[in-house]
């Protein structure tokens, strides 16, 4: 086996939280599963359907850091964003990688905010939740946590604008 063989089967190439999104636009090129990716100004971000599956990333400006991706599928019941569901994890993994559905099937279940059920893997954060006709799944930096639950609690008294 070659040693860029074995680079990428220790790491394999990911576009995940704290990276610059040239890296996810790239990465999800790759990705038969995810839509084309545009620019959306109203969202700070980047975003694509695909059939029943949409896609966003988040970022910072101006440096156009990655701070969080999102999965929603709709009319789909069979997936919902949960450790238990199979087909919601082998989605994840066939996104992402292995390890990191498999970061999440393992990933400590934190607390339920409205509708959002927050989770903290060993790697990353995770926050699913039903949505209107599916079923939403985001990764954010672990780090980010505390950040995204008190915001989370904050839009419970509050007009947010998500």
């Amino acid at each position: 086996m070659s040693a860029l063989a074995v680079i990428l089967a220790i790491a394999p190439v990911n576009a995940l939280p704290g990276q610059n999104i040239n890296t996810v636009i790239k990465w999800a090129k790759t990705r038969t599963k995810l839509p084309v990716l545009r620019y959306n100004n109203e969202a700070y971000g980047y975003s694509g359907t695909k059939g029943n599956l949409y896609f966003y990333v988040n970022v910072t400006l101006p440096n156009e850091t990655v701070i969080k991706e999102g999965i929603t599928v709709s009319r789909d019941p069979n997936v919902k964003f949960t450790r238990k569901n199979t087909k919601a994890i082998k989605l994840v993994q066939d996104i992402y990688s292995y390890n990191l559905a498999n970061d999440f099937n393992k990933s400590r279940y934190i607390t339920k905010i409205d509708r959002d059920l927050f989770y903290r893997g060993k790697k990353f954060a995770y926050i699913a939740a039903e949505v209107q006709d599916g079923s939403a799944f985001q990764i954010i930096e672990l780090s980010k946590l505390h950040q995204e639950i008190g915001n989370a609690k904050y839009c419970q008294t509050h007009v947010c604008d998500i």
